[in-house]
């Protein structure tokens, strides 16, 4: 196969061409070409594994067939890519049993927990194997590709809406459900009609229960997105802030517009905007451990620094080896899409020392509108109420959101569900983190306490973190302060009022303000929030402040004489305020019996700054019309204008110098 036209715009503009159709083949080697190999080779040979559909999730849902899908659909992908060619018969024969499925059981087809979890993989498929693919065309059969276009454009004609289509910038803050079904939903369609119009361009002419013809349904959903990119690019980015599952089952629905749109200026967009969800990513990590203030991080997964996302940053970056897997679930969209980061993104994630110590500060949107109400959500778009601060090291990373107390209405449930905080050392899965215990149940994880709303609310400069739980919580338990067994963070030495721990080039201390605390080991009984190895402190008064501090071990002369200034630390807590200064100097003066008014050095602690994101490393105004990335001396400009035509594509949309292409 030759290269695309675009992939040849790619070659001489950056060095590295990529075709458009976001092919696997042709593509001429990078550095992550053996790595890229390495995952699709490990599962050459596995047989397919039959996972039946299973009862519903939820009481009066239909079936429930997300991971029968998943196995079919994944199965043939990686069957095709690899060449398994005795295997050929089986995947069509499974492909056109998975789509006649969902022709026979619309309920299943239009539930949010079942169809379109995997759509993206399935319009790969027929993209590079279908009849007209632009990998090997024919491999996928006559039958499994027509029983996937019936299925695809009753999909389509059922479900889509112009109205949900629209690209005004305000309307696509107009969430349903949650910011990650939402995106999942809508990319379905615009990836299901890209895949019809492919193999047919007369479906284009057809009319939808709705209105309006398939081709007017797929330029608006089209539109609808680059409009969603740039909104999102200057607010902060998502509601679900830096969450460890759903970011990557977020962004994953953004690849396909990359790989396959026809519009070059899309294509652009798009790639400035994956650019930087991976440059927030690379400078909020070390090694892969991703640390930060979050939300919608359930508790089985707050002790998971390494999520999808470490693993996709191995294939790109070559970061740490033991972050890699077999591919399964999400790992194909990444696999097969022709998308590479900027090289300067590489060099930011790879280089925690150079990085040096730094603060991130954001304003991610949450405050909800008079409006908002489950399952439409309505967040703010001028003022989210949020200050999210991050103090990074190359030994560790600690960072919450700061916002005003206030009842949970006041919250878009996507912002206040199971907010997350804490310190994030350089080993694998070695945390602290202050966080009061979960006690709301969920019906998929019904064997833990699994959700919590507005749990805390919290205060912090550089590596002191102060938090208590919220006022206002809900589906919340008392104050608890998990410290990891990875990395022997879970090793705590108590000394009068603080518990010491250590972990790599990081010392930690401790202190419960208000009350006694005991030490107990985790799984030690229902109150403990979620399952994990490690110990947790267990605060007799719930609603203690609980302050954290972390510094680097570079420098102190050692151990001793970092607890000797934690312990000279100034604490004064009445019923109604805590006082307290910090090892590095900030004066904090939390409120206790009020909402507002709480100060870090005599200013309030919530900031509404003019950046949707700002550090040494990332910055774009708030409400801009592009971000800068900058790293040893290097920068790249990520355009999020309306008008992206007249521009080279090029890795970060911009014109690259051959010397910074290879660097």
């Amino acid at each position: 196969m030759k290269l695309s036209k675009i992939g040849i715009e790619l070659l001489s503009a950056v060095c590295v061409a990529m075709p458009v159709f976001g092919a696997a083949a042709d593509r001429p080697c990078t550095d992550d070409a053996a790595r890229f190999k390495a995952a699709w080779e490990s599962r050459r040979g596995e047989p397919y594994v039959e996972v039946p559909v299973s009862p519903p999730v939820f009481h009066g849902h239909p079936r429930f067939a997300q991971k029968y899908s998943r196995a079919i659909i994944h199965f043939a992908l990686r069957v095709f890519h690899n060449a398994e060619t005795n295997e050929y018969a089986l995947a069509n024969r499974k492909i056109a049993e998975n789509c006649r499925f969902y022709i026979a059981n619309k309920d299943v087809r239009n539930d949010r927990d079942s169809f379109y979890w995997n759509v993206g993989e399935l319009c790969r498929i027929v993209l590079h194997y279908g009849s007209k693919g632009d990998v090997a065309p024919g491999l996928l059969s006559p039958e499994a590709e027509a029983a996937f276009l019936e299925m695809a454009f009753g999909y389509c004609h059922d479900m889509s809406r112009l109205s949900d289509a629209a690209a005004d910038g305000m309307k696509t803050w107009r969430v349903y459900e949650s910011e990650n079904h939402h995106v999942q939903r809508n990319s379905a369609l615009w990836q299901l009609m890209h895949a019809l119009l492919k193999a047919d361009p007369a479906y284009g002419a057809r009319k939808l229960a709705h209105g309006g013809t398939l081709r007017a349904h797929y330029d608006a959903w089209e539109e609808f997105f680059c409009a969603w990119m740039r909104e999102r690019a200057k607010r902060s980015m998502f509601i679900e802030v830096q969450s460890r599952g759903y970011g990557v089952h977020t962004i994953k629905n953004v690849y396909p517009l990359y790989d396959f749109s026809e519009r070059p200026e899309t294509r652009r967009l798009t790639k400035n905007f994956i650019d930087l969800f991976w440059a927030l990513w690379a400078e909020e990590q070390i090694d892969g451990a991703s640390g930060g203030g979050m939300s919608r991080v359930y508790p089985s997964g707050a002790v998971r620094t390494a999520t999808e996302a470490s693993a996709w940053a191995y294939w790109y970056f070559g970061l740490n080896p033991s972050l890699a897997h077999k591919p399964d679930g999400m790992d194909y969209v990444c696999l097969d899409s022709a998308y590479r980061p900027h090289p300067l993104i590489g060099r930011i994630a790879a280089d925690a020392k150079s990085r040096g110590v730094y603060e991130i500060e954001m304003r991610p949107l949450g405050w909800a509108l008079p409006s908002n109400k489950y399952p439409n959500y309505r967040p703010d778009p001028e003022w989210g109420r949020i200050y999210r601060y991050t103090y990074a090291t190359p030994d560790f990373i600690v960072g919450t959101q700061m916002f005003p107390q206030a009842p949970g209405d006041k919250w878009c449930k996507i912002s206040s569900q199971n907010r997350f905080h804490g310190v994030v050392f350089g080993p694998r899965d070695a945390e602290i983190l202050p966080i009061p215990a979960v006690t709301g149940y969920h019906a998929k994880t019904a064997k833990l306490p699994s959700v919590g709303y507005n749990a805390f609310w919290s205060m912090q400069r550089r590596g002191t973190l102060l938090t208590r739980k919220n006022r206002y919580a809900s589906q919340t338990g008392g104050m608890r302060v998990f410290f990891s067994a990875a990395g022997g963070v879970d090793k705590v030495v108590r000394d009068g009022e603080w518990w010491f721990t250590k972990c790599g080039g990081a010392y930690s201390a401790v202190r419960v303000a208000c009350g006694e605390a005991r030490l107990v080991g985790a799984g030690a009984g229902a109150e403990i929030p979620f399952d994990a190895k490690g110990k947790f402190l267990v605060c007799a008064d719930p609603w203690t402040p609980v302050i954290v501090e972390t510094a680097r071990a570079c420098e102190f002369r050692d151990e001793a004489e970092f607890r000797a200034k934690v312990k000279a630390t100034e604490l004064s807590a009445t019923p109604s305020a805590l006082d307290y200064t910090g090892i590095y100097g900030s004066r904090f003066h939390m409120l206790l019996d009020r909402d507002y008014g709480s100060t870090i050095d005599g200013e309030l602690y919530v900031k509404k700054i003019g950046w949707s994101v700002k550090s040494p490393f990332v910055r774009m105004p708030w409400c801009g019309d592009a971000a800068e990335l900058t790293f040893g001396g290097s920068t790249i400009r990520l355009d999020f204008s309306d008008n992206l035509a007249g521009q080279s594509l090029t890795a970060g949309g911009i014109a690259e110098t051959e010397a910074e292409a290879v660097r």
